[in-house]
């Protein structure tokens, strides 16, 4: 009998990491965003889901908390790690919306990029975020006392860019 499965989640496998993407690219977290506790780096293959119809898995290093289990990805890293995989193969899709979703096991992904697998295939091992969050910031700067800092945006990309937006 198949194994029942969420309606929510792709994967497979139970849940792992809550996943938080940094949108800033001069900002690295050395410290965790949620507990202020040093982070170290975690390797795993991130599954992603671009627009309208691409399923890739990139072996990415993600700066990790262990007390919270945290992975943290960098937008820009990611964004030119993706922008270099499609620029010769499928450059119409670079600057598409995209998803980073789950977490691969490591032993699939290796085999997947000798003889590619297809969706179903990947579910059976892939493992969704326990929640997903992007890092906000606010303004440096002096503000009096009752005033809340203005959130600082982040900058647009420079790497994962269509042709119909540059």
């Amino acid at each position: 009998m198949p194994k029942q499965q969420s309606k929510n989640r792709f994967g497979a496998l139970p849940p792992q990491y809550h996943f938080v993407l940094n949108p800033f690219p001069d900002t690295r977290c050395s410290t965790c965003p949620n507990c202020g506790a040093k982070t170290g780096q975690r390797k795993l293959p991130l599954l992603i889901h671009i627009d309208p119809d691409t399923l890739i898995a990139i072996n990415y290093t993600n700066r990790y908390c262990k007390r919270c289990n945290l992975l943290i990805g960098h937008r820009f890293d990611i964004e030119r790690l993706l922008a270099e995989t499609f620029r010769e193969g499928k450059p119409e899709i670079i600057g598409n919306d995209y998803l980073i979703f789950a977490t691969l096991e490591k032993k699939t992904w290796r085999e997947s990029t000798q003889q590619p697998k297809p969706p179903a295939e990947l579910r059976e091992k892939a493992s969704d975020f326990k929640s997903y969050q992007e890092l906000q910031m606010s303004m440096g700067g002096w503000f009096h006392k009752d005033q809340e800092p203005p959130a600082r945006k982040p900058p647009p990309s420079t790497e994962w860019v269509g042709k119909a937006d540059k």
